[in-house]
């Protein structure tokens, strides 16, 4: 498998306004061996418009739903159309990084028996700027992802297609926190590796409302605890003591993204923009002093 065709996995739903910005992060990769199969779960923006040209490149595979059947649905059906060794989800408001792919079929060489790697990934406004890194971790030694309290899979994940038809696949159900599903399901077929490199920009903020922003967070961890407690089952463990620590740790997760929203809108507020115009001579002034 040394140079494996990388399936890179999109599921659409009105994301038009951004696809072309994912579509050409994967065009411009170092790695050429790749194909992308995107389904658009019955868009109703430009999407189809941006479609009639991307289906001509041989590389781009574009299915549709006759029907809005949400994301779980949408992503269990990209894996069962992916032809790759390899796959990756690529969310179509977000992009890869130049080296991404290459990368992870490095890694997939280098370690047989993992069915997930993933990296660190960077966080951008819409316009994929104003970015910084999101460190990840390895899961903590001695113990699994479903069991850690730091650490665990993030973007950029990819995984072995054959050793993800191992299990039951994505579950259709979901409407959200469909990775973390995933990821349960794989760490139970095979091992997670960590890259501590970023390959993955992830669009963060597009709206305005922060207690919306915060409202989402929320639901996907109500369905986090789903999929915990559905690979507590298929594994016999404690639920009670499980969900505890997943508790802790999506907590912290909210924590972050709440203070990184109010960061990004006290700096669009026409006060702070107003304050940074009026110090500007001030820091003209002693950047000429320091100078001197």
């Amino acid at each position: 498998m040394e140079k494996p065709l990388f399936s890179i996995l999109m599921a659409n739903y009105n994301n038009g306004i951004y696809l072309m910005d994912a579509i050409e992060s994967v065009r411009k990769q170092t790695y050429a061996n790749w194909e992308i199969v995107l389904v658009d779960d019955s868009s109703t923006d430009n999407s189809e418009e941006i479609y009639r040209e991307l289906e001509k490149d041989e590389r781009i595979h574009i299915y549709r739903n006759e029907n809005n059947k949400g994301c779980g649905y949408t992503k269990r059906r990209c894996a069962e159309l992916a032809t790759g060794e390899l796959c990756g989800f690529l969310d179509p408001d977000d992009a890869l990084l130049p080296e991404a792919i290459e990368t992870m079929v490095v890694e997939h060489n280098k370690f047989p028996k993992a069915s997930l790697i993933y990296s660190c990934h960077v966080i951008a406004d819409e316009h994929l700027e104003n970015q910084r890194i999101v460190k990840g971790n390895a899961v903590e030694e001695g113990k699994t992802y479903l069991e850690s309290t730091e650490g665990g899979p993030t973007h950029f994940a990819s995984f072995k297609r054959d050793l993800y038809k191992k299990t039951k696949g994505i579950d259709s159900k979901f409407i959200r926190a469909v990775d973390q599903d995933l990821y349960f399901k794989l760490e139970e077929v095979g091992e997670l590796k960590y890259v501590n490199q970023p390959l993955y920009i992830y669009r963060q903020g597009t709206g305005s409302n922060i207690s919306l922003g915060n409202l989402n967070v929320r639901k996907a961890l109500c369905w986090d605890m789903i999929a915990m407690v559905d690979a507590c089952q298929r594994r016999n463990l404690s639920i009670d003591q499980i969900a505890f620590t997943h508790v802790l740790r999506e907590m912290d997760e909210i924590a972050e993204i709440s203070a990184w929203e109010k960061e990004k809108q006290m700096k669009s507020s026409k006060e702070y923009r107003m304050g940074k115009t009026m110090l500007a001579p001030i820091r003209l002034f002693n950047k000429i002093f320091r100078k001197n």
